[in-house]
């Protein structure tokens, strides 16, 4: 994932960050994160999902399942990272979207916790774009 660039001079995170964060991610990603999104709501305690191996890759082999997902669980897993200037002094901040990710073969569940530093972007995304925006909002560029 590449670095987010800002001349903001506070280190406080901006609402839009998972927007302007260019996340680059592949369709089995974008569309895994879109789902997971999707079971958030504004009432959410906690902030987990639970989706299918099928409710996220219906056309694909049962076989060949496991495999995307553990890929793509590999590269959701990793931090965005937020760089900016703070007093004229460069800064970096890694904050991962996921606190953990599971994906289990034999029950054929993708289940998660997303990271609570991040609650309000997340729940601001899950309740502002249709799912079809932001998945492609999220898709490599």
């Amino acid at each position: 994932m590449k670095p987010l660039s800002s001349d903001a001079e506070h280190s406080v995170l901006p609402n839009d960050l998972l927007i302007r964060c260019p996340l680059a991610l592949e369709q089995v990603e974008a569309h895994l994160f879109v789902l997971a999104l999707g079971c958030l709501t504004k009432h959410s305690q906690r902030l987990t999902f639970q989706l299918t191996f099928a409710d996220v890759l219906p056309d694909v082999n049962v076989d060949d399942r496991f495999a995307q997902l553990d890929k793509a669980q590999k590269r959701l897993m990793q931090p965005l990272k937020y760089e900016g200037l703070r007093l004229g002094k460069r800064f970096s901040h890694r904050i991962p979207l996921f606190t953990e990710m599971s994906i289990d073969q034999d029950t054929g569940l993708v289940t998660g916790v997303f990271n609570a530093y991040l609650r309000e972007q997340l729940l601001e995304l899950a309740a502002g774009y249709p799912p079809a925006q932001l998945e492609s909002l999220f898709l490599r560029r």
